[in-house]
């Protein structure tokens, strides 16, 4: 399975500690030098900070060829670079939480799943407890969620 990691899932995934659910779920995970830039950026939780200068065996950095789309201009440079190596790779996800890149992702016809989903197929897996991962995301984050999201996920559990 290739899969292709935006920062925000990595982001948040750090700040509740479940950061490894990603390697016990999909084994390696890619993502571009663009998103660890922004995972060291000044403004960075000091344990994202932490975490992107010391990374993981299972998290590859890869670049990818140049390819302008009109819609990437809009993103944001790791959310632009996260989907042309989705799409470089044949992603089968490519982790994005922010509206407009998955609404261009989609567009492009890569298939994505946010944090969120990420933590119900971990509890689905048995890894961890989804109502907890989801109360300490929106207790220590700024991660918001919709009730309708969220009703709906936990049908799926």
């Amino acid at each position: 399975m290739i899969v292709v990691s935006d920062t925000s899932p990595l982001h948040y995934l750090i700040v509740i500690g479940q950061v490894g659910i990603l390697s016990q779920l999909y084994g390696r995970v890619l993502c571009p030098p663009e998103v660890i830039e922004e995972c060291q950026h000044a403004h960075a939780p000091d344990a994202v900070k932490v975490w992107a200068a010391d990374l993981p065996e299972w998290l590859e950095i890869s670049s990818t060829e140049p390819w302008e789309h009109p819609q990437l201009s809009r993103l944001d440079a790791g959310e632009a670079a996260a989907i042309r190596l989705a799409r470089a790779r044949g992603a089968d996800v490519l982790l994005m939480d922010e509206r407009k890149g998955r609404q261009v992702a989609a567009r492009l016809g890569l298939p994505v799943a946010g944090v969120i989903a990420v933590l119900a197929d971990a509890a689905i897996a048995g890894l961890l407890d989804f109502e907890k991962a989801v109360l300490e995301l929106t207790l220590k984050t700024n991660f918001r969620i919709s009730p309708q999201v969220l009703a709906v996920i936990r049908r799926r559990l």
